[in-house]
């Protein structure tokens, strides 16, 4: 069972596997150049890099060439490899009931529907969700797919799929001192805000990782 206003979330990767992130932001900060800047200077795109600054894909090599010219760097950056590796997709009702079994999705599992493929680093009990409903807009699209890693701690401010008395969402993840806020990206949607001292039946599945954007 899910929210009406149940979505994905947002693709989170960290810098640490791009080894030359570092460097071109250390690059352009000496030249004083912003996304934008380099986009004019290389003809890579402004979103491309930007996608890249903060840890998300990696860029192509064409596309690495050029940016490392209009910086003036010589071409000793290693490119990102990385493997994809297959993803079950699972139904928001096997969610919810991975909740309640307090299990992890088993390894090997094909799921619901047809597997995605995912670059991004995953443990073995990770699963997809295909996003349904409006509430992570305009960043996260209906169709799209989450990729949640139950493994993987969900820090404040991360995004996650939670379970909230017998429904599953996604949501932005707040953990203060006395209580839990649960947000969406979609202003029409309120806060959810949970005491810690409350029978409400709380937990968080797992956080998502990756979204696979759903192209029509």
């Amino acid at each position: 069972m899910f929210m009406e206003d149940d979505i994905t979330d947002v693709q989170d990767k960290k810098q640490e596997d791009f080894p030359f992130v570092k460097v071109i932001q250390d690059a352009m900060a000496l030249l004083g150049w912003n996304a934008s800047r380099l986009s004019k200077e290389s003809g890579v795109s402004e979103a491309t890099i930007s996608r890249s600054l903060k840890g998300g894909r990696g860029m192509s090599g064409a596309n690495h060439d050029k940016v490392i010219k209009a910086l003036g760097l010589l071409k000793t950056i290693p490119i990102p490899t990385l493997q994809p590796r297959l993803i079950p997709v699972i139904s928001w009702i096997h969610a919810g009931e991975f909740a309640e079994a307090a299990n992890h999705w088993p390894v090997g599992v094909s799921g619901d529907g047809e597997p995605v493929y995912s670059y991004v680093k995953t443990g073995p009990h990770a699963f997809g969700l295909r996003v349904e409903g409006d509430s992570m807009l305009p960043r996260i699209m209906p169709g799209d797919i989450a990729i949640v890693d139950p493994e993987v701690r969900s820090d404040n401010g991360s995004t996650c799929v939670v379970y909230v008395n017998g429904e599953t969402s996604i949501k932005f993840f707040w953990d203060h001192e006395t209580e839990i806020v649960l947000k969406s990206m979609n202003d029409k949607y309120p806060d959810i805000t949970i005491h810690k001292d409350s029978k409400v039946d709380f937990r968080v599945i797992g956080r998502v990782v990756d979204v696979r954007i759903k192209f029509f």
